[in-house]
């Protein structure tokens, strides 16, 4: 076995352990295949679609474009991504420049900053096109599908009114949508706030919605069927590895090109696992935008024995505001032995944990909540003070090495299980 390790801050970080610790499985990287010529292999995904005729039989000077993009959370080369579009688009088709939408599809995350939009698309591009964050409590939105009965999907109107949509999105592992990329760039990425709402609460417990997987999955199933009802016809996807990289590039199809992006992304980053453990380390990696930061906690509940002990290694770059955390602490104040079943009563009668919060919060302040009320989980963060770990629920450790000597005593056992990049991984055990 190879000298274990995980990262952190982007860079590798070998872990001294205590002697004591048995462990089962280092989750190393795979080496996959690694692009260095992203442009071109955006060019050949883009001339070789799949299930999709290619852009230029499809799309035609006079025709409006809505290019949704994901926003910071998601680790695609952007930039790269869209030049590369657009370039493309111009020489073959040639529409005006005006014609040409571009949104940032937020979902209900926080909006990015003018910096932000200098930073991650350049002032070339900015000074082109009209690039936009989306507004998910936009009063002019249009109807587009329903989630069910009682509730109607609401979209961007720029998005709706657009004679073509074409989304850009990376797949990685997600914990309800099974993989990230394909669809979600329209739902919820360009919807309304109640109808993401709606869809969150009420199918983030259902039976079939699990982490890497779509197959009797509603809360997938909702996301393709919205995207199809508004006619998302085209997505750029990423396929992203263990080390944050790109690795391959799908186009086409908003169902299909997505089916074949996470079969590649199966083949990277599934991690057969020995058995599950009576710890687990794993990082937050690459997430480090406020609260997915917790994600990875969903993968490590997965290899870690009942009871057992999780230890999330966290950089986060952004602030985590403080009625977020005192969310939190309030909760478990409340249900502290009960903390699952409250958090699936609220999210069955459609009631935020934070109200007037974001649904990116409210996710993570559910998953967080229900995980601790299966294991003791223990937070080493340089970004994260101990009084904020604590009134999260976590136990705090300032290192590593006080993360083991914790975790030793709380735990019944002494069996470790390893995962480098918590964010894109798929454990099989």
């Amino acid at each position: 076995m190879k000298e274990p390790f995980i990262i952190y801050n982007g860079k590798k970080r070998f872990l001294n352990l205590p002697s004591e610790i048995n462990i089962l499985t280092f989750a190393d990287f795979k080496e996959g295949k690694k692009e260095t010529d992203l442009k071109q292999l955006l060019k050949r995904a883009i001339e070789n679609p799949i299930k999709s005729p290619k852009l230029q039989d499809m799309l035609s000077p006079s025709d409006k474009i809505a290019i949704l993009v994901e926003d910071l959370t998601r680790p695609s080369p952007k930039r790269i991504i869209l030049e590369t579009l657009l370039e493309e688009v111009e020489e073959k088709i040639n529409p005006p420049k005006g014609n040409i939408s571009i949104i940032i599809a937020l979902g209900t995350h926080r909006k990015l900053r003018e910096n932000e939009f200098k930073n991650v698309f350049g002032e070339k591009l900015l000074s082109q096109y009209s690039v936009k964050n989306h507004n998910c409590f936009d009063a002019d939105m249009v109807a587009v599908s329903k989630l069910n009965e009682s509730r109607t999907v609401k979209i961007n109107r720029q998005v709706a009114e657009a004679d073509f949509k074409i989304g850009i999105g990376s797949i990685l592992p997600h914990p309800m949508n099974g993989f990230g990329g394909g669809a979600k760039i329209l739902f919820p990425g360009v919807a309304d706030f109640d109808s993401i709402k709606e869809h969150h609460l009420q199918y983030t417990f259902h039976k079939g919605t699990a982490l890497g997987r779509i197959d009797g999955n509603i809360f997938y199933e909702r996301v393709t069927s919205i995207a199809k009802d508004a006619k998302l016809d085209f997505v750029i996807n990423t396929v992203i590895s263990q080390d944050d990289k790109v690795s391959d590039i799908v186009c086409g199809h908003p169902l299909y090109a997505h089916l074949a992006g996470i079969k590649m992304s199966k083949d990277i980053i599934s991690q057969k696992f020995f058995k599950k453990s009576d710890l687990t380390v794993i990082t937050s990696f690459p997430y480090s935008e406020g609260p997915q930061i917790v994600k990875p906690i969903i993968p490590a509940s997965m290899i870690t024995k009942e009871k057992g002990c999780i230890i999330l290694v966290a950089n986060c770059t952004s602030n985590l505001p403080d009625p977020f955390i005192d969310a939190f602490s309030k909760f478990h104040l409340k249900y502290g032995k009960s903390l699952f079943k409250a958090v699936k009563n609220y999210f069955k009668s459609n009631r935020l944990i934070l109200e007037d919060g974001a649904i990116d919060f409210n996710m993570a302040l559910g998953l967080t909540l229900a995980t601790q009320d299966r294991f003791k989980m223990i937070l080493v963060s340089d970004d994260i003070p101990k009084q904020k770990a604590e009134k999260m629920g976590f136990i705090y450790a300032n290192n590593l090495d006080k993360a083991f000597e914790i975790g030793l005593k709380v735990c019944q056992g002494n069996t470790l299980n390893i995962v480098p990049a918590g964010g894109v991984i798929l454990p099989v055990i």
